[in-house]
């Protein structure tokens, strides 16, 4: 039997997808791309969407699958969130024209590293590939944003045959959406830990060859067209040109056009940075709020006040990498402060700002041939808005507003409203987002082009005028010219009126009501016509293609102004914040001192409602104040206090103001917690475990000039082993290569209060409560000392913890307390005794007794001081609802 012979069609698809195999081929026929065979019944399933097949009846028909080409980001979208790369095929020559089958080729491959669609990303994040290797004694990284152009690398030294965590925790903190790897990183055990650090992302294994130092440098080289890296800072960087080389190969083989929007790289150094792991981000709810995942109730939605995508994306960055270099912090903190002082200029700012569009993914897009008219439009918005920024920005001190260290700032903005001026006079305002079907270029514009629309409508108008002739010289009534595809134009006549047309009409088509017509004359215009059009609109799409190129030649002066503007945008938005928290401008100092006075935390003082926030005070050096124990109940605010000392010295170094009445921070190089654990068990890993390995990463990597949060450390496990380990810690802190680290420590391991009397640099605080007859209202303020009561029971009792396990729990503990250790030894504890009876008492003015605040046998009182809005009541809404109260009591 012969083997089936495959269509001409069907040989095509087959020979691209195999040059593609690990994608999914968007296979484009006419309005639609199509999927076939393993293709279509993956995606079928995936976009759940009807699967058919090709040539139903024969013995084995090929699944297939189709979307509409108009419809395609979304259905790609849905692919790529799947973990899928979609090549896109499309037919590269006019079927009209073409010979036999239309050629195809794939114009570019879809990964979720690789994607230039607006619609498809975040406007406010990065969306980084990311590649890592190791050459020798050092470790790289290197990561694009494609829609950016933004292209930078690192490396560090690699002391052992581990991979260096603090590549593996700059590779998660730049939460890559894709990651290539060298393929014997895939099964090596050596680089466990770099799979497990990346899971969850899509990881892409390329062969070694594309990682081979000399080849990644010549490709660098080509690539920015420079004899050596030198220029860039990279050239004896091994491991970074490696992974930057791999990157580059990767592009290329997936979008198949040029880059001209990445147009360098940036090499940056990691000690730049305060160091604070994705463990530590999260702990500190940074971009997202730990319980949610939302950015509601994290710093960022606190600071980001910024109205640009380019200023989103740049605030997220500051937050994830605050500086540690003085003068660079001061810069910042200079700008805010300048802003701060000229809120009338702010405001024109802010006003230019918002309808700045993202210049960042427009140039990078029409860089790379995929802008449309609309791009074009919006490009020149922006633009256009310029002169008025640098107008207001002239007026400032601060070089980081005036502009002073932007390159080029005259010449860029001279060609930039240059450029604003050319698409003004070539699009017009109301052009259409297809490239190939005309209405995008301005009357005017092109004398040629207005030639060709002058045909056309004249065209028009003579088919109009003809029908009015015809009717005249026929005497027919229902005479009507009329278009369609199959036909062009033609003559209808009704079927009562067809026997009386002229000898000259040729009849074209009987319906049941009318017959259809053609002359030689019309044929002669409607050919005029449909070729002024076809004219038009591939002179239109001529005429935007030479404006791109002219975008495309400014490309890099798009990017450099567009980083410039996020910046403008990212300090306003600082400023904005700021202006509107009552921030201060915090102090930097060299004394190794962070001393926070009334400080509060920037996120919870925004959430709280129906109580006053307390701020609280904390002075922290390495002399005396190096490490704070602080004590207290639960829901006391321990656990606040702690954050917000940790994300006062964050915000400080970002160049933020802090929510403070005074504020005095010393460069911190690293941020450590623990502050909570959630039991990892797809790992295997209790909480017990997760505390463990959290507490030994900050006692291995700890400086003198690093701060360290914990929060409950040792509780995972016996009392008695907890207690020994979080004061085996808190000693080893203090006493760290003798100099120790500053250090907020909080705990209910009462006993650690000991250790003020045994180390010089320990100090003891507790969050003060106050007691009313056996029940507790919390302060929440930080007051010096220890305190040996937990007030857990009490804690329990607030909770709605029922009143009989209250008692019993009291009962236990008042026998261990007096030495009964083990509960079972204890007898049963005693009921308790029945209210007395009240006795009608008479109506006083003035009752000399007092009154108990958390009496049991009153539930209406109780209701009534939890629904009570106290914060918010007038002085004689206060005394009115004081005596409401009182008469209950009394009555």
């Amino acid at each position: 039997m012969s083997e089936k012979k495959n269509t001409p069609m069907m040989e095509q698809y087959l020979s691209i997808k195999e040059e593609y195999p690990d994608t999914i081929l968007f296979y484009r026929m006419g309005d639609f791309y199509e999927m076939f065979s393993k293709d279509a019944e993956e995606a079928a399933s995936i976009l759940e969407i009807a699967l058919t097949s090709r040539n139903k009846n024969d013995a084995d028909p090929i699944p297939m699958c189709g979307v509409p080409f108009r419809a395609a980001d979304t259905y790609i979208a849905k692919l790529i969130e799947n973990g899928r790369k979609v090549a896109v095929c499309e037919q590269v020559e006019d079927a009209a024209a073409a010979k036999g089958l239309v050629k195809r080729e794939v114009v570019r491959v879809i990964t979720p590293g690789m994607i230039l669609n607006e619609s498809l990303l975040d406007k406010t994040s990065n969306n980084y590939l990311l590649a890592l290797n190791s050459v020798r004694d050092t470790a790289g990284l290197a990561c694009l944003d494609i829609s950016t152009g933004s292209f930078r690398t690192c490396q560090v030294p690699k002391n052992s045959s581990q991979f260096p965590p603090s590549l593996l925790d700059e590779a998660v903190k730049l939460d890559p959406k894709e990651v290539l790897l060298p393929a014997h990183f895939e099964g090596d055990p050596q680089y466990r830990q770099v799979r497990q650090a990346l899971s969850g992302r899509q990881i892409t294994y390329l062969p070694k060859m594309e990682f081979h130092v000399e080849d990644a440098r010549e490709r660098l080289a080509q690539k920015f067209k420079t004899r050596s890296l030198e220029g860039f800072g990279i050239e004896e960087m091994p491991a970074s040109i490696s992974a930057a080389g791999a990157v580059l190969s990767y592009v290329r083989d997936t979008q198949l056009t040029d880059t001209l929007h990445i147009f360098q790289i940036t090499p940056y150094d990691l000690s730049s940075y305060l160091k604070i792991d994705d463990r530590s981000c999260r702990n500190l709810e940074l971009l997202a709020n730990i319980q949610t995942l939302d950015k509601k109730g994290s710093l960022i939605s606190v600071l980001d006040r910024t109205v640009t995508a380019m200023g989103g994306r740049m605030i997220k960055n500051w937050i994830r990498h605050p500086l540690v270099d003085r003068k660079k912090i001061e810069e910042r903190l200079d700008a805010v402060e300048e802003l701060m002082g000229a809120s009338h200029i702010l405001a024109l700012i802010v006003n230019h700002l918002k309808s700045v569009y993202d210049l960042e993914r427009l140039g990078s897009r029409i860089s790379m041939g995929q802008g449309n008219a609309r791009d074009l439009l919006a490009l020149r918005t922006s633009l256009e808005k310029l002169p008025g920024i640098f107008k207001e920005l002239a007026l400032f001190k601060a070089p980081l507003l005036n502009g002073t260290g932007l390159e080029d700032r005259d010449r860029m903005t001279e060609e930039l409203t240059g450029l604003a001026r050319l698409i003004k006079a070539a699009i017009r305002e109301d052009a259409v987002h297809v490239l190939n079907e005309g209405n995008i270029i301005n009357d005017g514009y092109s004398p040629e082009l207005d030639e060709i629309l002058a045909i056309s409508r004249d065209g028009r108008s003579w088919i109009a005028k003809t029908e009015s002739q015809e009717k005249k010289k026929t005497g027919l009534s229902s005479l009507k010219i009329k278009y369609n595809k199959v036909f062009g134009y033609f003559i209808e006549v009704s079927k009562a009126q067809s026997a009386s047309v002229p000898d000259h009409y040729i009849r074209k088509q009987t319906l049941v009501n009318a017959e259809r017509f053609i002359t030689q004359d019309m044929k002669e215009v409607e050919s005029t016509i449909l070729n002024a059009q076809e004219k038009r609109s591939a002179l239109e799409y001529q005429i935007f293609c030479s404006v791109r190129d002219e975008v495309v030649k400014k490309a890099v002066f798009i990017l450099k102004m567009a980083r410039f503007i996020a910046r403008i945008d990212t300090l306003q938005g600082l400023a904005v914040a700021a202006a509107e928290n009552n921030y201060v401008k915090p102090e930097i100092n060299d004394s190794q001192a962070v001393s926070i006075e009334e400080g509060r935390h920037p996120v919870v003082e925004k959430l709280i409602k129906g109580e006053r926030y307390v701020p609280n005070s904390i002075e922290m050096d390495n002399e005396t104040n190096q490490l704070l124990i602080i004590t207290g109940p639960n829901m006391a605010g321990k656990s606040t206090v702690l954050r917000q000392v940790a994300l006062t010295v964050l915000m400080a170094q970002t160049g933020s103001f802090v929510p403070a009445k005074k504020a005095s921070i010393c460069l911190i190089d690293r941020i450590f917690t623990r502050v909570g654990a959630l039991d990892n068990l797809s790992s295997g890993q209790s909480t017990f475990m997760v505390e463990m390995e959290e507490t030994a990463n900050i006692v291995n990597n700890a400086t003198e000039n690093s701060l360290v949060i914990l929060d409950e450390i040792g509780r995972g496990t016996s009392t008695y082993d907890g207690m020994s380990i979080a004061w085996a810690v808190a000693e080893f802190l203090h006493d760290l290569d003798d100099k120790g680290v500053k250090t907020l420590f909080a705990t209910h391991y009462h006993e650690l209060t000991r250790l003020e009397e045994l180390k010089p640099r320990i100090k003891n605080f507790n969050i003060a409560v106050k007691e009313f007859n056996d029940n507790i209202v919390f302060l929440r303020r930080l007051v010096k000392g220890g305190t040996n009561k937990s007030y857990g029971i009490q804690v329990a009792r607030l909770a709605g913890v029922p009143d009989a396990i209250v008692r019993c729990a009291k009962h236990v503990l008042s026998g261990i307390e007096t030495g009964n250790t083990h509960p079972a030894d204890l007898p049963a504890p005693p009921e308790p005794s029945p209210p007395p009876k009240r006795k009608t008492r008479k109506k006083r003015v003035s009752d000399p007794g007092q009154m108990e605040l958390f009496e049991h046998g009153n539930p209406d009182l109780k209701e009534m001081l939890a629904g009570a809005d106290i914060s918010n009541m007038t002085p004689l809404q206060a005394l009115n609802f004081l005596n409401e109260m009182k008469q209950k009591v009394l009555n």
